[in-house]
Formats: structure tokens, C-alpha cells, sequence
């Protein structure tokens, strides 16, 4: 089975869950986790394709860590049994910490985005990690190295990102590689090598980040990038990378 651990998924952007359907169709892809765009705080539209078609998708939703109404948003998201996980902004000028490791504690998977790179954030994370064993904290778009960083492997490693892997709780999101390099991603090449030997065949999934990615031919290039074996991958962890981590993560209740 593949699954499609990050796609986006909207009517205010984006593109409607017919065209995201349809997409994953043509790529065989069997499953999707739907994520929420940032500055989006209404989750109906989403929430509402997962409560139609619960076996296909999964819903990540966003919050307003600024409103008065935080802490009972996350609290009903969690009694939901449309939204599996919350997406995150993670950087060192957010305050938003606590309510991260409230989601965690309430059993939803933090799905984590990093505007200015996992690679300055490693503090943040760890006391995450330390803090909430039991939770999933899900590293988006492999930790967001930036254009800023020529060598993201040797920033990532003087920052002590393969340390965190350490903890069992985090797991590396393999997507969003086109937002600082072409295809097919050889500058990311190293960095992947890594994850998959810091992490293990367990705890890598594969998303497409669809529509950002760009046209339905990209999504499924992005996707046989992986199955046909071109990332530094070992081909026996490509069934769990493309499909069963993610259906262990986010679909566990209903595989």
C-alpha cells in the first residue's frame, strides 16, 4: 500500500479533494494524510473529507496559537475522529511550546514545520522529545533545510538535528524536496542517506506535498523517485518508507 503522508488540500487555496483524489489515483496511491495551509484556521473542509472517507484520508489540522480559545480548539480536535494531527510552526520566536506539547499530550501527532530550519531548533525539539515520550512528532519536509544552507547535511549535523533521532518519537517526513532544489534532488541526497541511517527503515515516510510540488506528472515523478529506487534508500525499506510507516502512523486504528 502507498500512502501519501503530506498533501495539501483546500478550497480557500489550494486545490478540492476531487483533484487531490484524482491525482492520487493516477499515481496509485492509496491513502493520503490531508495537511491544513498555514494561516488557515478553519478545519471544516478538511475534517469533512476525512469524516466522508475515513479509510482513505487523514486529517492534520491548524490552530491559532494567539487565540484565547487555544487550548479548547486542541482539546475538541482530540475528541474528533476526523483530525489525527496538528500541524506546527516551530521556530525560536514563536511561543508556542507549550500548546506543542499539549497537542502531544493529548494524543495527537504534531506534525512540525520549521520556517527557519530544524537546524535551529534542536533545543526546542529535544525538550519535546524528552518531555513526551510517548508522542509522535512528525518532522515535515525533512526538517526543512533552507536555500540558505549550501551543505544542509553538515549545518544539520553541527547542530546535532541526527542526535534527536534518538528518541523514538520522531519521525523524518520525506517531501517538500522541491522547494530548494530540481529534480531530482541530488543536493538532498546526502541528507536523506542520513536520516535513513539515523532513523531506520521505521520511521521515514514519504509525502508528496502536492500541489506545491507542482502538476499531477510531478507528483508521480516525486513518487517513482522513491519507488524506483533513486534516493539512497535501501530497496527492501521502500514498501515501509512509500506506505507502511505511514499506515502504522496515522492509520493504525483502521488498518
Amino acid at each position: 500500500m502507498i500512502i501519501d503522508s503530506y498533501t495539501h488540500c483546500g478550497i480557500s487555496k489550494y486545490l478540492p479533494i476531487e483533484d487531490v483524489s484524482a491525482t492520487m489515483d493516477r499515481a496509485g496511491v492509496h491513502r493520503a494524510v490531508l495537511a491544513q495551509h498555514l494561516g488557515e484556521f478553519d478545519n471544516s473542509y478538511i475534517q469533512g473529507v476525512v469524516a466522508a472517507n475515513p479509510d482513505r484520508y487523514a486529517g492534520v489540522c491548524l490552530v491559532d496559537h494567539e487565540s484565547a480559545a487555544v487550548v479548547g480548539e486542541l482539546e475538541s480536535l482530540a475528541e474528533s475522529t476526523c483530525c489525527q494531527g496538528v500541524r506546527w510552526p516551530i521556530a525560536p520566536e514563536i511561543d508556542n511550546l507549550d500548546l506543542v506539547g499539549r497537542t502531544l499530550d493529548l494524543g495527537l501527532i504534531v506534525v512540525a514545520y520549521f520556517p527557519e530550519s530544524i537546524a535551529v531548533c534542536v533545543d526546542e525539539v529535544s525538550r519535546l522529545l524528552e518531555a513526551h515520550p510517548a508522542g509522535t512528532l512528525v518532522a515535515s519536509h525533512l526538517g526543512n533545510p533552507t536555500e540558505n544552507q549550501p551543505d544542509p547535511l553538515q549545518d544539520f549535523q553541527q547542530a546535532g538535528v541526527f542526535d534527536l533521532l534518538s528518541a523514538d518519537g520522531l519521525v523524518i517526513q520525506l517531501s517538500g524536496m522541491e522547494m530548494t532544489t530540481g529534480f531530482p534532488h541530488q543536493g538532498l541526497h546526502a541528507l536523506v542517506a542520513e536520516f535513513y541511517r539515523s532513523a531506520g527503515p521505521t520511521r521515514l515516510t514519504w509525502g508528496s506535498n502536492f500541489p506545491v510540488v507542482g502538476s499531477a506528472d510531478d507528483y508521480v515523478a516525486e513518487l517513482e523517485l522513491l519507488t524506483g529506487g533513486r534516493l539512497p534508500i535501501p530497496d527492501e525499506a521502500i514498501p515501509a518508507v512509500a506506505g507502511g510507516n505511514a499506515e502504522r502512523i496515522w492509520f493504525g486504528d483502521r488498518a
